[in-house]
């Protein structure tokens, strides 16, 4: 098992939050970060004591006064403890079911690695106990809904902060959701909770780290299904015996629009072995008749293209935030040596416009490429344009007593659009919050939740478009020789390879079954990576 390790400088991954989140590496917090932290938290006490001793009625925001609205309400020095239990305990308020453990877990993660670099005014201790609930598998019970995203995803990383002060709730194995008092009861040493000092809880709700949790999760999965959609691309052009030549590279020379290039150059590659990869007009004529592709094969780098920029922007921005420090205020002093307490400042790092508008894309990315998946299962179940195939890809001597893989394209039909229903733009419909003091907010939260579940449905379509072509080329085989059917065609090893690892979860249709388990489980292989693996196709820049 890795281990990620939190810096002064910031430099957690995407692969890193996975990772985390996932449960494959442990967290450690870096040496010279954890005595950074500490001597700017010291310097600040010291500040802070000393300006109070001069003036009684000194006010730093966060430190010694109320929050949000309450900004002017001031908090003696013996009440600032007890200030910040009372914000987090407050602040609790989430609705609905728990997130889920990938996401509580990557969002821990990320606000520890935002307190570990030094502007946070906080104890290590703090940072620490994160850590360790991490290391030990404790997962605070986080209601999903309720976040606006801006003062950050304060009811989030509240229950988050309820669990680390021995308050709140903890999922246990099971996933059910109990005190976390008599979870370290039964599981004594898991971690051992703190009292909060100054500024402390404010530090760990803070920050948008929970919104930047379902982003940066929902981007991994979209960078595998990129991937997967460039390989269904591949295997439609070989299934439907169309042309490889719109993914020459010269062709997108000519019109470089980079993520078009790029993807562009996976299909071609892909197709490496194909009998038509590269071929003239007559050449295809003479098998089939035909001289061009429809859309949905033939610009699939310029529909699917636009899709990986979406992707790669969501995954430069989610990045830059999971290495920032995003809390407020924020100490602004580098150092101990001429420390100005006039520069803890109160800024608006909390906002999720970033993560709202990136995420968003991710969306975007999602209905676009379920369209042309689902664009592509509607031809190849249509007898008049699936080159021999019969009607629902039975073969022209149907069974008919049998529907064969009918209702799937209405399955992909459905996905799709429930797709497109998640894609509302919530960071365009801000509502004021706290008496107007937080009168634009970013709704992150809500895009990036749907972007996350986007995912999983496109994964689900993107396998059902799979069982449709490991289906189509079986019918091609059974018919080869009829009247109606193509000549043989040779495809290419690389999607050959992935074929096969779709039979090994979805077997052939040989009668009408219920389909939905074997799907399930190869809609699992897609998201995870593995049919794609099966290629030994390796993805990289061209």
């Amino acid at each position: 098992m890795g281990v990620v390790t939190l810096d002064l400088a910031g430099s957690l991954t995407i692969a890193d939050i996975e990772a985390v989140a996932l449960g494959r590496a442990k967290v450690a917090l870096a040496a010279e970060a954890r005595a950074h932290v500490a001597v700017m938290r010291e310097q600040a006490e010291r500040d802070l004591s000393a300006a109070l001793a001069a003036d009684k009625d000194k006010r730093v925001y966060g430190l010694n006064t109320g929050f949000g609205s309450n900004f002017k309400d001031y908090v003696s020095p013996a009440d600032l403890k007890q200030l910040q239990e009372n914000l987090i305990l407050s602040h609790c308020v989430g609705m609905g079911p728990a997130a889920p453990v990938s996401v509580v877990r990557a969002t821990m993660l990320m606000r520890a690695a935002s307190l570990a670099r030094g502007h946070s005014i906080v104890r290590p201790v703090v940072i620490e106990t994160l850590i360790d609930m991490l290391n030990a598998g404790v997962t605070p019970a986080v209601p999903r809904y309720g976040t606006v995203s801006a003062s950050g995803d304060l009811a989030p990383l509240s229950h988050i902060a309820a669990v680390v002060i021995g308050k709140g709730r903890v999922l246990d194995a099971d996933g059910k959701e109990v005190a976390t008092a008599d979870y370290l009861a039964k599981h004594k040493g898991a971690f051992t909770p703190i009292s909060l000092e100054m500024k402390e809880g404010l530090a760990l709700n803070n920050g948008c780290q929970y919104s930047n949790a379902w982003g940066a999760l929902a981007a991994a999965m979209m960078r595998r299904l990129i991937e997967a959609a460039a390989l269904n691309a591949a295997i439609g052009v070989q299934v439907m015996r169309g042309s490889g030549r719109p993914f020459r590279a010269d062709l997108h020379w000519l019109r470089p629009h980079p993520g078009a290039q790029e993807v562009a150059g996976w299909v071609f590659d892909l197709l490496e072995g194909y009998q038509f990869r590269d071929v003239g007009t007559d050449a295809k004529y003479d098998y089939d008749q035909k001289i061009q592709d429809p859309y949905n094969l033939r610009c699939a780098a310029q529909i699917l293209g636009p899709c990986l920029d979406l992707i790669e922007r969501a995954e430069a921005t989610l990045t830059i935030e999971a290495r920032s420090v995003t809390d407020n205020p924020i100490d602004l002093n580098d150092g101990v040596e001429g420390y100005d307490l006039d520069l803890i400042t109160s800024g608006g790092h909390f906002h999720g416009m970033s993560v709202a508008v990136d995420t968003y894309g991710l969306l975007q990315a999602a209905g676009i490429m379920a369209r042309v998946s689902n664009m592509r299962c509607v031809r190849i179940v249509d007898a008049a344009r699936n080159k021999g195939l019969g009607p629902q890809v039975r073969g022209a001597r149907a069974n008919s007593t049998e529907s064969g893989l009918m209702l799937m394209e209405y399955t992909t039909a459905g996905l799709c659009n429930h797709i497109w229903g998640l894609a509302s733009p919530s960071h365009l419909m801000s509502i004021s919050t706290d008496s107007g003091q937080e009168d634009h907010v970013s709704m992150a939260a809500n895009v990036a939740m749907r972007a996350y579940e986007a995912a999983e449905r496109l994964a689900e379509l993107f396998a059902i478009e799979l069982a449709f072509a490991a289906q189509a080329e079986r019918v091609r085989q059974r018919e080869m020789g009829e009247p109606q059917a193509l000549p043989p065609a040779t495809l290419g090893k690389r999607t050959q390879a992935a074929l096969e690892a779709v039979d090994a979860a979805f077997p052939p249709v040989e009668s009408d079954r219920e389909l939905s388990w074997d799907m399930m489980q190869l809609a699992e292989k897609v998201l995870s990576g593995e049919i794609v693996k099966a290629t030994g196709y390796g993805f990289g820049r061209h």
